[in-house]
């Protein structure tokens, strides 16, 4: 318990949702993600933190925490709760989520509200595998959300869409793209090509247990567990291009911790 405690004070420190959409989590099981982006922007840089967290707590229900902070001018604050439309490992999975909180602009806080629906899908990949070693396997999920902050007049629709790939080794593809757009609001998107590197076995931090993934589990489930402070943790490290009125350039780097 003292290292979740640990990792979520990390996070709270460091500052997107992580990935997890359609997904349920296995009841008396958690996530948790800290990020730091910093842009480069015509006129100088810019820095965005982000705080997410979810915890199974019952077979139907989780709840969790999107906390969100762009330089000092605005951020947003929501408690969510996800309920499994569909789940099977074969067809694929659908969740739907009810977010509540508010969202402010240079300090002054409104309300607000966002409804989310997400699909998800496991894959085997057919190239690549050996049948003596670990298999590759992939992922995919697509989140559509219909966001209404109190201080806007109209609601903001944004469409986001993450694949990877697990692979043996200690490193592994993510591909996130992000879309948004409102009546007043001309199209958006970031495009964040990363590599996630598996913390898990890494003298630097754990000793030489290896944890092992069950079958079945979600993309990030949790693992057996081991012996090292950042046994059920990834490290993710990518780049990040946003075209919204002008295009910029960012580094995006995450810690994601599973308890």
């Amino acid at each position: 318990m003292s290292r979740c405690l640990l990792l979520l004070l990390c996070g709270m420190m460091l500052g997107t949702p992580a990935i997890s959409g359609a997904w349920k989590r296995p009841q008396g099981e958690g996530f948790a993600s800290a990020s730091i982006s910093l842009r480069r922007l015509e006129g100088g840089h810019s820095q965005e933190l982000s705080y997410y967290g979810d915890f199974g707590i019952t077979e139907r229900f989780d709840l969790g925490v999107d906390l969100n902070q762009v330089d000092d001018l605005s951020g947003h604050a929501l408690v969510f709760a996800r309920l499994p439309l569909w789940q099977s490992p074969r067809w694929g999975q659908l969740a739907t989520e009810l977010a509540l909180g508010g969202s402010h602009y240079k300090g002054h806080w409104r309300g607000m509200y966002r409804l989310t629906l997400s699909a998800g899908k496991n894959f085997n990949i057919p190239w690549g595998n050996n049948k003596r070693t670990d298999k590759r396997t992939g992922w995919g999920n697509i989140d559509l959300h219909y966001e209404q902050r109190s201080s806007q007049t109209e609601p903001l629709w944004k469409l986001d869409a993450s694949f990877g790939l697990n692979t043996p080794g200690r490193i592994s593809p993510v591909l996130s793209i992000e879309t948004s757009k409102s009546a007043s609001q001309a199209f958006s998107y970031t495009i964040i090509p990363a590599l996630r590197i598996k913390l898990a076995d890494l003298k630097l931090f754990n000793s030489p247990a290896k944890p092992r993934a069950r079958p079945g589990e979600a993309p990030f489930g949790r693992q057996a567990s081991g012996a090292g402070l950042f046994d059920q943790s990834d490290l993710l490290i990518g780049l990040s291009y946003r075209q919204a009125n002008t295009h910029s350039l960012g580094l995006k780097i995450s810690l994601w911790h599973r308890f």
